[in-house]
């Protein structure tokens, strides 16, 4: 056990000093010192100079090596000059904790990490290339050029990807790379940027080594509009050749796919997706019409008819439950399955649509393709999980909510969900942990978006459970002033008063939830959050309006 102990330390100080540049340092130190003492011994000498100088310049050359070493142990030279190496316990506020190794957890990666050099497996994170256009309008397509790439990456067994939410924990921030290899656990990094001038595209992107801070490749593309496809496939291709990554036939066809080669469809489905992330009933009704733009373009746009379901599937969840939004998503979902039956996101709506209308086996059909096509797609755990959880299978439902979870460590959502089954399944410890997930999540994402509605609310109901009731009220009611035309904000934090007890409150914004378009009964009959509800009359008769 001393031995491991002994190594383990070893190596942890030779990837520090790896990390902190100093062997770097430390070579090129060596090397430039050799070249001046060989100078000095053939210049100095015919200068008619004493002796002793060629020793007085060794002498010195010596000294300066360990004060060259602490400085380079201690500071770093980055493109703003020289600044302090930050220790590797040293984590950025807008970085999930989760994203962290520590001494006590693993990686949240279900795999081994990049360092184990008995895998053949090479780890990359996509970074979001830097908006460059001047123009924050064209963040939503900047954002897209980076996830396009990632999700083709993620096609690639032989690649692990780190997830987009880890990766964009980063946006707009100033890290050096080592530090967000470390807190992603991989071995490089690729990032970019993208300027965007009417019907030109420049795009830069650069692929960098983290163990020795180098570039693997790099190139700037200036093109047309129309070039971007082959733009993304060049960089995918120029990645897989500079890691070595070897490709199977059925490989090489998966990175060549373009889901539309229609530029412009191409730019309203990012606008889409944006919209779709919102999580709002404006957002679903603005990417409603993006995707359908998109259809307009290219009706043979696969991935559009999936983001089409997933905006009417969620508005009939949580704004507008008519049948003929229920049949709009059905019916996008089979288009986008029978457009491209490989497309791990088609299943996912699919699976997402079959659920809504009760056709729970189907559902779970199409949920276990999608995660069978794409094992680090969220999107699939998480809506998998929600399925299970109206249905009343609180087991399941944790494991999913769980590697959603893990799979997207940054998110919210999934964590605050698997609180509310671990308790229901009297695993008390464990909800509380969810839970203090559910608001590490909440605070960093507060910090650059904090008028979130959802965000507020479900952090909320977070602390309600942990018994922080002051704030948990504070948290819900500013959820309330920002959006409370919402009836997925009015939910929760109906939600939350019945947690704390107040039946009253929750009752009236239960009502106003309802009356607004909530009208998801089976999640309803079985959110935990409502126990304090149950053998209400006024709640039996909400339940009755939905039927």
């Amino acid at each position: 056990m001393g031995d491991q102990h002994a190594e383990s330390l070893l190596g942890n100080f030779w990837s520090e000093l790896k990390r902190r540049h100093v062997i770097r340092v430390v070579v090129i130190y060596a090397v430039v010192g050799w070249v001046i003492i060989e100078v000095a011994s053939t210049i100095l000498p015919n200068l008619n100079l004493p002796d002793w100088t060629v020793t007085l310049v060794t002498v010195l050359i010596g000294l300066g090596f360990p004060i060259t070493v602490i400085m380079a142990w201690v500071f770093d030279i980055g493109p703003k000059g020289a600044h302090r190496t930050k220790p590797v316990d040293e984590v950025p506020d807008d970085v999930t904790p989760e994203a962290r190794p520590t001494k006590k957890s693993k990686p949240a990666s279900t795999v081994a990490p990049a360092s184990d050099l008995e895998s053949d497996r090479k780890s990359i994170a996509v970074l979001p290339f830097v908006n460059m256009s001047g123009d924050t309008e064209n963040e939503y397509f900047s954002d897209g050029i980076s996830e396009e790439i990632l999700n083709l990456l993620v096609k690639l067994p032989k690649l692990r990807v780190a997830s987009r939410t880890s990766s964009f924990a980063f946006k707009g921030k100033d890290f050096d790379i080592p530090i967000v290899a470390q807190r992603l656990d991989v071995a490089t990094v690729l990032e970019g940027s993208v300027r965007r001038a009417g019907n030109r595209v420049r795009i830069t992107a650069q692929l960098i080594d983290t163990a020795t801070d180098s570039h693997l490749w790099s190139e700037t593309y200036d093109r047309e509009m129309k070039d971007v496809f082959d733009i993304q496939d060049d960089i995918a291709k120029s990645i897989v050749k500079a890691l070595e990554v070897t490709l199977t036939p059925k490989e090489r066809r998966a990175l060549q796919y373009v889901a539309t080669t229609d530029v412009e469809a191409f730019d309203f489905y990012l606008r889409g997706r944006r919209f779709f992330y919102t999580h709002t009933k404006r957002g679903f009704h603005h990417a409603i019409k993006m995707y359908e733009q998109a259809i307009d373009q290219d009706p043979n746009y696969a991935l559009a008819y999936a983001g089409l379901a997933d905006a009417y599937s969620f508005l009939y969840q949580w704004a507008e439950s008519s049948p003929e939004i229920a049949k709009k998503a059905n019916e996008a979902s089979i288009r986008a399955v029978e457009l491209d039956s490989d497309s791990a996101e088609a299943h996912s709506a699919r699976g997402m649509a079959l659920s809504l209308n009760k056709q729970y086996d189907d559902a779970e059909r199409e949920f276990e393709t999608a995660i069978l096509l794409n094992p680090e797609l969220f999107e699939a755990y998480y809506l998998y999980a929600r399925d299970c959880f109206a249905q009343g299978k609180p087991e399941k439902a944790a494991r999913l909510f769980a590697k959603a979870a893990e799979v997207n460590p940054a998110d919210f959502q999934a964590p605050r969900l698997l609180s509310i089954v671990y308790r229901d399944l009297g695993r008390h410890a464990d909800a509380t942990e969810a839970n203090l997930k559910t608001v590490r999540a909440v605070e960093k994402h507060l910090k650059t978006h904090p008028d979130d509605a959802r965000a507020l609310i479900l952090g909320a109901c977070a602390l309600a459970d942990l018994n922080e009731n002051e704030r948990a009220i504070s948290w819900a009611e500013r959820a309330l002033e920002s959006d409370r035309g919402e009836p997925a904000v009015l939910y929760n934090v109906a939600c939350m008063y019945a947690q704390l007890g107040d039946k009253d409150r929750a009752i009236e914004l239960l009502t106003e939830a309802i009356d607004q378009g909530y009208g998801h009964r089976a999640w309803l009959e079985n959110d935990g959050d409502l126990m304090t509800l149950r053998e209400d009359a006024r709640f039996k008769e909400l339940l009755e309006r939905l039927d």
